[in-house]
């Protein structure tokens, strides 16, 4: 048997299948190391993964977050009825971090999810933490467990279409991880180059500009994006594409599965 964790995001869900523990609320030395048995991904609202998929892991119990304002509310009934033991993740979940967020019920539950992640893989610490998907978020929580609050900036492909749909003549430029010129030689390079480039200058940016507060920060990479940067930033950048999924997991543990 399993724990399911399913992040539903902007484009795609993941649902990940972690071995089923259960432990004391305070031992997270295992569960910090914990990776997935298995991620499946679906990319269209109602989609869920086929039958078998449940069968073959057979999840005791499951958490689901998104990003979707209770849009796809059907989708966690959906599960509902295949997992009881089943819970929905948002503002009003009991965490062992603070969130100092003004209107806590309008932070994106996967933001939250990654500070409680960074918190799982380095408690005590401070964090940055640079979520790169759809949007690029950079949030921060203290080494006193405090989430400060965070950033939100256009991702890639967003960057990307906003210079072709705003202007006549530039195209939609097409980027793959092995393809981060230093400074373009065509339209199609000074595209990718400036995008990509401004990106890693803007978290190079955000990690200075925190080092200052924070000596001892920590940076955390994560989102489908990280691919693009990971090896070009400034040393100290643990990339953890699964951070979100770390910290639903916990909450899963803690709330549910002890």
């Amino acid at each position: 048997m399993t724990n399911l964790v399913i992040d539903q995001g902007n484009s795609v869900c993941k649902w990940a299948f972690f071995e089923n523990l259960s432990r004391a609320k305070t031992d997270y030395a295992s569960l910090a190391g914990a990776e997935p048995l298995a991620v499946l991904y679906t990319h269209k609202p109602e989609e869920l993964p086929a039958e078998n998929v449940f069968e073959q892991f057979k999840p005791r119990a499951a958490i689901y977050s998104s990003v979707l304002n209770h849009s796809d509310d059907f989708k966690y009934e959906a599960i509902r009825q295949k997992i009881a033991d089943c819970f929905r993740f948002d503002s009003s979940t009991p965490l062992p971090i603070k969130n100092n967020y003004y209107q806590p019920e309008q932070l994106g539950a996967d933001r939250l999810a990654a500070a409680l992640g960074a918190w799982t893989l380095a408690p005590g610490k401070s964090s940055l933490i640079v979520d790169l998907g759809t949007a690029i978020t950079y949030d921060l929580l203290s080494a006193g467990g405090v989430y400060e609050g965070g950033n939100i900036a256009p991702g890639i492909y967003l960057r990307m279409k906003a210079l072709h749909e705003n202007t006549k003549a530039l195209p939609l430029a097409e980027i793959s991880p092995d393809d981060f010129p230093e400074f373009g030689k065509d339209t199609q390079t000074a595209i990718k180059a400036g995008v990509l480039q401004g990106i890693l200058h803007e978290i190079n940016g955000y990690i200075t500009q925190h080092q200052r507060k924070y000596p001892e920060l920590l940076t955390f990479l994560t989102g489908g994006d990280l691919i693009y940067f990971v090896g070009k930033l400034k040393s100290g950048i643990f990339a953890r594409p699964n951070l979100v999924l770390t910290g639903l997991h916990r909450i899963l543990i803690e709330y549910v599965n002890t």
